[in-house]
C-alpha cells in the first residue's frame, strides 16, 4: 500500500519531517530534566522550609516518627517513578515519529496515553498545599487500588504464589494504614484512604490537561487517545485515505499520517511532563531554570504548529 502512488486530498496535511525532529529533540530532553533536578536531591527532600520538608517533619500521636518519615519518602519516590516511566514513554515516541516506516498515528497515540496517564498519577500524588497525612493517604489509595488489581490477576491466572515477591499484598498495604492511623474504606475499584479518593484515569486526566495549554479541550484530547487505545472504527479509519481508486464497486483506502494529528500527540506528553514537573519543583523550591528552559520553548514551539 504505502508503495503506490497516492493522491493525497488537500484535507490532509502532510508530515513535516523538520518539525518532527524538533518535537522528537523536546521529547529527548525530558529525561534530562528530572535527572536534572534529582541528581541534586535523590529523595525529593527539598530545599530547607520548603513544603517537601515540611512533609518530612509529619508527626502523629503515638506513631514513631521513622513511620511517618517513611510514608512520605516512599510517596515522593512512588511520584519519581511514575515521572520517570513518563520519560520513557517520551522517548520511545521521539523513536516513533522519527521512523520512516511510521504510516499511521496508532502507535504513537498509545503510547501518549499510557505517558499521560502515568504523569496523571505522580501529578496527582505531588499536588500543592496538600497536608502531608493527605499526600500519604492518596499513596495508600493508590497501592490499594493497584494490590487489588494484582490479587485479582493472580487469582484469574491461578498463580499459586499469588503476587509475593512482585506486589505488595492488599494486608500488608492496609497493615501500613492502621499503623499510621489512616482509615480505609472497602471500595476495590476505586478505594479511598482517609478520604482520599482513587480518581479514575479519565477525570484524573482531565483535571492534569486543565493545567497545561490544551485545558480549552481536556475532554476532547483524552477522548481522541482513548479511542485508539480501544481499538474504535472511527480511531482506527483515521490514518487511511481514499486513494481514488477502486477495487470493482469500492473504494481502495491507504494509509496516511497527517501531520495535525501527530504533534498535538506529542504535545501532549510533553505538556503532562513539565506540569508535573512544575509542581514537584514548586513543592521542593528547587531552581526554576530547567523547567522554565524546557517549557518556554516547547510553549513557543506548540502555539506556531503552522496548519
Amino acid at each position: 500500500m504505502h508503495n503506490r502512488n497516492v493522491r493525497i486530498p488537500a484535507t490532509f496535511v502532510p508530515v513535516d519531517a523538520d518539525r518532527l525532529a524538533r518535537l522528537a529533540g523536546f521529547l529527548q530532553r525530558a529525561t534530562g530534566v528530572e535527572a536534572g533536578y534529582t541528581e541534586d536531591d535523590q529523595t525529593w527532600t527539598g530545599t530547607p522550609g520548603s513544603a517537601a520538608d515540611l512533609d518530612r517533619q509529619w508527626t502523629e500521636p503515638g506513631i514513631p516518627t521513622e513511620k511517618t518519615r517513611r510514608a512520605i519518602d516512599t510517596t515522593y519516590a512512588a511520584a519519581r517513578v511514575g515521572l520517570i516511566a513518563a520519560t520513557d514513554h517520551a522517548s520511545s515516541l521521539s523513536r516513533l515519529i522519527t521512523d520512516p516506516a511510521l504510516g499511521g498515528c496508532l502507535s504513537v497515540e498509545a503510547v501518549a496515553r499510557s505517558a499521560v496517564e502515568t504523569a496523571a498519577r505522580s501529578w496527582w500524588l505531588m499536588e500543592p498545599r496538600l497536608t502531608p497525612r493527605e499526600r500519604a493517604a492518596r499513596f495508600f489509595a493508590d497501592q490499594l487500588f493497584s494490590a487489588y488489581q494484582a490479587e485479582d490477576m493472580a487469582r484469574r491466572m491461578k498463580w499459586s504464589a499469588g503476587v509475593t515477591g512482585f506486589s505488595p499484598e492488599v494486608t500488608v498495604i492496609k497493615a501500613k494504614c492502621d499503623e499510621l492511623g489512616l482509615t480505609y474504606d472497602a471500595n476495590r475499584s476505586a478505594p479511598s484512604v482517609d478520604s482520599q479518593r482513587r480518581p479514575g484515569s479519565t477525570p484524573l486526566v482531565a483535571n492534569l490537561l486543565r493545567d497545561t495549554i490544551y485545558s480549552a479541550s481536556d475532554q476532547l484530547v483524552y477522548a481522541l487517545t482513548s479511542a485508539t487505545t480501544h481499538g474504535t472504527h472511527f480511531a482506527l479509519m483515521r490514518s487511511f485515505i481514499d486513494s481514488g481508486e477502486k477495487h470493482g464497486a469500492d473504494p481502495i483506502f491507504d494509509r496516511h499520517l497527517d501531520h495535525r494529528q501527530i504533534e498535538p500527540v506529542c504535545g501532549v506528553v510533553l505538556e503532562a511532563f513539565a506540569a508535573t514537573v512544575t509542581r514537584v519543583v514548586w513543592l521542593a523550591k528547587w531552581g526554576w531554570i530547567r523547567v522554565d528552559g524546557f517549557r518556554s520553548p516547547v510553549r513557543n514551539f506548540l502555539y506556531t504548529m503552522p496548519y
